[in-house]
């Protein structure tokens, strides 16, 4: 694929397809149609890679390794291009616009780890960046308004400048990847209304997302987190978040021209709570949740995430080589 290409097909998989376009070792057929993050430690990694039987996982499947990741994807020869780099997304609540647009871009050139595969993940959008009730939240009552100056018109705004062709496929926004906070999309499956901010009595009690919504569509994947952090672990979410989530953050997202296609979901170790009988343990009923509904199977299809599996690691390999093969 010539560097001049457009990136923004709408597709699973189209940032880490460019991703090819700028390694000519990489091997033929890579990155086929899915995108999936691995944010983990390297004796996961190693029992992804080489499992003690099946197919095992690698950037001809669609994987990458989320930086500060040394070995990458422990495949043969330079790893630095499965490697994906990685900004802090706190760091960028306090910067300007520009000073966003250029931390991005620098970070996609070679990452400040190492990394190789000219993509950078913002690690996460949260809260910060939407926009809080109104203090006295009333039946009827409009949202409160978008801050021009607050983190997401700030993160807009700099997606914006870099909707700009890059020398490595696409634009410089395709290329950045976003991994959204567990209290984001939580919320946004939570609410009700037109901005998923409404309370059952038909108050806005919730936050917005209006300023940070454009901004999210232009990029070139956002990651649900699918679990919560609780006292340095992870727990994933209940049996019902699973269900809600994806078609309440598709619907939103969708209506600030975000794709489906651009929208994955991020695996933890452990079972549900609420699962349903027969839904299994650890990561295989979660897998389970994630295709309960359309909505979860159309975003799982588009390659899942994962970070810290930690001894689930072969099974989670296992469910993933039973959705593909």
């Amino acid at each position: 694929m010539p560097a001049s290409t457009p990136l923004r097909l709408g597709l699973a998989g189209a940032t880490a397809l460019a991703a090819v376009a700028a390694l000519p070792a990489a091997p033929a057929g890579a990155y086929p149609g899915r995108l999936t993050l691995v944010y983990d430690t390297a004796e996961s990694v190693q029992a992804l890679v080489r499992p003690a039987r099946g197919k095992g996982l690698s950037p001809a499947r669609g994987a990458l390794r989320q930086d500060p990741a040394p070995a990458g994807m422990l495949q043969p020869g330079d790893n630095r291009r499965y490697r994906v780099a990685k900004v802090s997304g706190r760091a960028l609540v306090g910067m300007s616009a520009p000073a966003i647009a250029a931390l991005l871009r620098n970070e996609i050139r070679r990452g400040s780890s190492g990394a190789g595969s000219h993509l950078v993940a913002i690690d996460e959008i949260t809260g910060a960046f939407g926009e809080p009730p109104p203090a006295r939240p009333r039946r009827g009552g409009a949202p409160s308004p978008i801050d021009p100056n607050g983190p997401g018109a700030r993160f807009t705004a700099a997606m914006r400048m870099l909707e700009t062709p890059s020398p490595y496929g696409g634009t410089w926004a395709d290329r950045v990847l976003v991994y959204l906070a567990p209290a984001v999309h939580t919320s946004i499956a939570a609410g009700r209304g037109p901005h998923r901010n409404l309370g059952r009595d038909g108050k806005p009690h919730r936050r917005t997302w209006r300023a940070v919504m454009p901004g999210l569509a232009l990029s070139g994947g956002v990651h649900l987190l699918m679990y919560h952090g609780v006292g340095g672990g992870t727990r994933p979410f209940a049996a019902g978040v699973w269900r809600t989530v994806p078609s309440s953050f598709l619907g939103l997202f969708g209506r600030y021209g975000g794709s489906a296609g651009d929208v994955h979901l991020v695996f933890t170790a452990g079972t549900p709570r609420g699962a349903p009988p027969g839904c299994g343990t650890g990561v295989t009923c979660a897998f389970r949740l994630a295709e309960s509904t359309a909505a979860g199977r159309t975003v799982l299809a588009n390659g899942p995430g994962a970070y810290r599996l930690g001894g689930e690691a072969s099974r989670w390999l296992r469910e993933f080589n039973r959705r593909f093969p």
